[in-house]
């Protein structure tokens, strides 16, 4: 009687075995949106996040990463590109910048009023919406930040208000720097007045005043928005009219264009 019997394979001496690689990938992202502005404490979960040193948020760097578990990682969100809406990659770096990992998308929508205001910003900063709200053609700089501020949620009043592209009427606090500034200051309800020397308290979407000439009489010659606060060194950047601009260096403004001028800051709720 004749049979098949198992033909085991021949061993070799002294043979390596083979370990996988360790694989480095991100699961899930939780919450999978959030605002324009960032902030928010992102969780990642994975495999081999240990070896993450960085995470990148469509091309921008979360502003802190922390291990909160085995293969968890919490970061906060950056502020979306230019405050654009829509999806980005969400992607793993290591000590030297190479990428180890990607996931899924994160989505940044409006979810606040800063949101909508910064948004509207990005968008009208060189397109002036004219159709709209008109230009004033000697100093566009505050019919900008009202509208950006209409665009946050504040509504017209018979003291701020412009009806320059349809009545060409409009108050002289929608445009004119010095009635602008008076108004600002007497919304305290919503408006807090803030010296340079305050400016660590200031944010994106809070509005700039400057006076180019402090020794002359004529008050606020511009005004414009801010755009980013670095958490790092303090560098305020601003967007606005006149001279558009997304990012124009507020010290640059004050000292190097314009020397011996002055800036103070509205700080909106």
């Amino acid at each position: 009687m004749t049979g098949c019997a198992a033909v085991e394979e021949p061993k070799t001496e002294g043979a390596e075995q083979v370990k996988a690689e360790d694989v480095t990938r991100i699961d899930t992202i939780s919450p999978a949106s959030g605002s324009l502005l960032g902030g928010e404490t992102i969780t990642l979960t994975g495999e081999g996040l240990s070896d993450v040193s960085s995470v990148v948020f469509g091309g921008v760097s979360a502003t802190s990463i922390t291990a909160a578990a085995d293969n968890q990682l919490q970061v906060v969100a950056p502020a979306a590109v230019d405050y654009a809406v829509g999806a980005v990659s969400v992607t793993a770096l290591s000590e030297d910048n190479e990428v180890i990992a990607s996931a899924a998308n994160y989505d940044y929508q409006v979810l606040t009023g800063v949101d909508a205001q910064m948004q509207y910003a990005f968008a009208h900063w060189q397109d002036y919406n004219d159709e709209v709200w008109g230009i004033f053609p000697d100093n566009d700089c505050g019919n900008f930040v009202n509208q950006t501020l209409i665009a946050r949620g504040w509504v017209e009043t018979e003291e701020w208000y412009s009806e320059w592209n349809t009545t060409g009427d409009f108050s002289d606090s929608w445009a004119r720097g010095p009635a602008m500034d008076a108004y600002f200051a007497s919304q305290t309800d919503r408006a807090t007045r803030l010296s340079l020397d305050q400016r660590s308290q200031v944010k994106v979407g809070d509005v700039v005043m400057f006076d180019w000439d402090p020794a002359g009489e004529n008050g606020v010659d511009h005004t414009m928005l801010v755009s980013k606060v670095d958490p790092a060194t303090g560098a305020i950047s601003m967007a606005g009219h006149t001279i558009d601009a997304q990012y124009r260096d507020l010290d640059q403004a004050i000292t190097v264009e314009n020397p011996g001028a002055t800036a103070w800051f509205y700080s909106i709720a």
